[in-house]
């Protein structure tokens, strides 16, 4: 950048110069003020699907996560999520017992809807006690079974030293409001209740530090 700006200065008279160095001067304390947006890609993370039958609890779980954002920090502070866009293909979601696997991923309609999806609306930012932690109350759209829900989300955002960016978070659902019904299994003995939790902790860099 500053071979750049030197390159144009040798080419402009001493007035243009100073006109040039006083435009990038005022600059600069505006990036400050308004901070900067920054592309963000997954890192690592995990995402659990839990739920009960009239026999036992399940849990499907997965750490193949795709994930995007776009954050705006000032002095290291989080200040906006612009953009956040998550996907999880339901047949990376896996327990050991592969037969509720398999009921599971009918009941979700993984063909020919293959992915859940989560696509960030807006998010309302609160710091909180620990300096590195943020309340995110966020709204987005939802999508399971090709079905799209408007969800609120309560999640915790933590900065990390070196750049990262987590976010951990726990939502309820209803299987029946994205049109999943509740399989019987096993003559009818073994029923899925209608309700499921979701836990995820997904930890995002900065694009330019992801080698």
């Amino acid at each position: 950048m500053m071979k750049i700006v030197k390159g144009i200065l040798f080419r402009l008279s001493f007035t243009a110069q100073m006109r040039v160095l006083m435009f990038i001067c005022l600059m600069m304390p505006l990036t400050l003020v308004f901070g900067q947006q920054q592309h963000y890609v997954y890192q690592s993370g995990q995402v659990e699907v839990s739920g009960y039958t009239n026999n036992y609890n399940w849990k499907l779980k997965t750490d193949s996560i795709e994930c995007k954002s776009n954050i705006t920090l000032i002095k290291r502070q989080l200040k906006v999520i612009n953009s956040l866009h998550f996907t999880v293909a339901v047949k990376n979601l896996s327990s050991p017992n592969t037969y509720m696997d398999r009921i599971a991923h009918k009941s979700l309609k993984v063909y020919p809807f293959d992915k859940i999806i989560f696509q960030h609306l807006k998010s309302e930012i609160t710091p909180m006690e620990d300096n590195a932690q943020y309340q995110v109350k966020a709204n987005g759209n939802l999508t399971i079974g090709g079905v799209t829900q408007l969800v609120k989300m309560d999640l915790v955002a933590t900065l990390i030293n070196d750049g990262t960016i987590v976010f951990t978070g726990s939502q309820n659902l209803k299987l029946s409001t994205y049109q999943v019904t509740p399989k019987r299994t096993l003559m009818g003995t073994l029923k899925t209740n209608d309700e499921v939790t979701v836990n995820f902790i997904i930890g995002l860099r900065p694009q330019a530090a992801v080698k």
